[in-house]
């Protein structure tokens, strides 16, 4: 997703295509949405969770499952709103690559088919769940806040090269991807960090603290404004440097 604002004789009567565009064998369907930080947490207020303290299948758990993200992005650009989590779990399982009965959900890939438990490849989603929710509040956030000259989402970056953000900011490009801090992810940071050659100039590895300036609404808690400009800070670091 980028935000773009279109002047008003450039949207068509649906109030929101700005436009379809088809090139070679790809075809873009481009809409139009202003987005608001109180929209989005009045939704999320709403929400219900019971992700909390579910086993874990480890079948389940290594598997390349089809992401979570591409149902919780689409649901989000035909519906205009943030999934509640029986709404991303009914739009996953009716995807094209999905068929399931009562006890067992089938991932058609690449020409072949495996079967899982329906109940924990749902336990998954809903561990997944709260970070894809907290991952666009925060886009959202960060496009709003005027500190930045530019603001994209792509979830092609995003799963096959961990990018969560990119944004300009003082007229230099970023990638940033965020981790929730803790243990594991400063290992990780740390391992990629010391990897110096598979690592851009311009990629920004946030670990942020959800245990003091959160954000909470409902049962999911949210990055804030004070997260924001942590990054900032990071950011100007890095350009002084």
């Amino acid at each position: 997703m980028t935000y773009n604002k279109c002047k008003k004789e450039m949207v068509f009567s649906d109030e929101s295509t700005v436009d379809v565009r088809f090139e070679e064998n790809t075809v873009s369907f481009v809409r139009q949405k202003i987005w608001t930080v109180q929209e989005l947490e009045e939704q999320v207020a709403r929400f219900e969770y019971s992700g909390e303290n579910l086993p874990k299948d480890p079948e389940v758990e290594k598997a390349k499952l089809p992401p979570f993200a591409l149902a919780f992005y689409k649901y989000i650009f035909f519906k205009n709103r943030l999934p509640d989590e029986t709404e991303l779990w009914d739009h996953y399982i009716h995807q094209p690559f999905v068929t399931f009965d009562e006890e067992y959900i089938e991932i058609h890939r690449r020409g072949a088919i495996k079967a899982f438990l329906i109940t924990s490849v749902k336990a998954r989603m809903l561990r997944s769940y709260p970070s894809l929710v907290r991952d666009f509040h925060f886009y959202v956030l960060c496009l709003t806040s005027g500190v930045f000259e530019r603001v994209s989402y792509s979830l092609q970056k995003d799963y096959f090269e961990g990018v969560d953000l990119c944004v300009t900011y003082a007229g230099r490009a970023f990638q940033v991807s965020i981790l929730l801090n803790s243990p594991r992810a400063r290992t990780y940071k740390c391992q990629k960090y010391s990897r110096h050659e598979e690592v851009p100039a311009n990629e920004v590895i946030m670990l942020f603290d959800l245990t003091r300036n959160a954000q909470v609404n409902g049962k999911i808690k949210l990055f804030s404004e004070k997260h924001v400009q942590e990054l900032v800070e990071e950011l100007k670091k890095r350009i002084a440097n």
